[in-house]
């Protein structure tokens, strides 16, 4: 969700001057001419108040099933509450309204992605592109599916490529850090995110994907930082709370840690990672009984998830502390 760099109406109206105008629809419509109940949706989007957005929206669309961009609209609301299946609908019923909506496809492209669909989402990229070349959003999220596909070359490709449409994008940036990350040209990866967080202080994804790197590079306290920048940015981004306690574990905060993960495992209870790293934790902090009760959730977890390999990585953790003499 954080993903989007300009407006959705913003997207509304570039488009409105590339495509055919009898074709455009309701993406025709400028932030201006737009009804007053979808301005006030947007405004809540802004905000961060999504579903109050959604019920505003919820009834405008009850009224006007045409619009296209308040459906799609909604669709970006429900893509913040990690609702991608209901942002595909939406998504999928704006384009079925106006074929030629390439923000539509785009937005649908990041859900997709977001659902592990990858080929379904490169494919609705690669027709945002086509049909709007300059779209920088396209090329980011197609370069984050590439990514998720292993293509870390043309992730690399199209995340260049967004950042000669928009140079001074921090999503751009953040995006090419990340294409720079898979690829382990970490120089390169922290000069990018270095760049989006000075361009954009408030990017919590230029803290977190730096501290990933600074993390790969054994700088404790520096990833530490970043991501107590980006918990305090985002605080509802469950992942950099995991990655916070992991930095906490490697800099000797074993107590700010354990909090960190507990924090993460309230969120993602089903992660065996996320026990893995509290039974490490809590060996540090001298807490056998407590340490083997989160090795054995990490291995029935991961075993749930046919995750052989970790389990049994977490099997011999738990070995070795079946084997180990409490602590005095």
């Amino acid at each position: 969700m954080q993903w989007r760099a300009v407006s959705r109406f913003l997207a509304i109206v570039i488009a409105a001057t590339l495509l055919p105008a009898p074709v455009l629809v309701a993406a025709a419509r400028a932030d201006t001419t737009a009804a007053p109940e979808v301005l006030q949706a947007e405004q809540l989007y802004k905000d961060g108040k999504y579903r109050e957005a959604i019920a505003v929206l919820d009834k405008y669309l009850t009224a006007h099933p045409q619009d296209a961009a308040a459906l799609v609209d909604r669709g970006d609301d429900f893509e913040a509450l990690d609702d991608e299946k209901s942002a595909v609908a939406d998504y999928s019923a704006a384009i079925q309204i106006n074929p030629l909506y390439a923000y539509a496809y785009a937005s649908r492209c990041e859900a997709r992605m977001e659902l592990g669909e990858n080929r379904a989402a490169l494919e609705d990229c690669n027709k945002a592109i086509e049909l709007q070349p300059t779209l920088t959003y396209a090329y980011r999220m197609r370069a984050l599916t590439e990514l998720r596909g292993g293509d870390s070359q043309a992730a690399l490709a199209d995340a260049n490529h967004a950042l000669q449409l928009s140079p001074n994008s921090a999503n751009a940036l953040v995006t090419r850090c990340r294409a720079y990350i898979a690829l382990e040209r970490y120089k390169d990866a922290l000069a990018d995110c270095n760049s989006a967080a000075t361009i954009d202080p408030t990017n919590d994804f230029a803290y977190f994907y730096r501290g990933r790197v600074e993390l790969i590079q054994e700088n404790w306290n520096a990833a530490v930082a970043d991501f107590t920048e980006a918990v305090r940015l985002n605080p509802t981004d469950t992942n950099a709370y995991y990655w916070l306690a992991a930095g906490q574990r490697e800099a000797g905060q074993y107590a700010e840690a354990l909090k960190n993960v507990d924090l993460y495992i309230s969120q993602a209870a089903d992660d065996g990672d996320g026990y893995y790293l509290r039974a490490q934790i809590e060996m540090k902090l001298g807490n056998a009984a407590e340490a083997r009760s989160s090795a054995t959730n990490a291995v029935r977890h991961y075993q749930i998830d046919n995750d052989n390999a970790d389990a049994a990585k977490a099997q011999e953790l738990l070995d070795s502390l079946g084997k180990a003499s409490p602590p005095p």
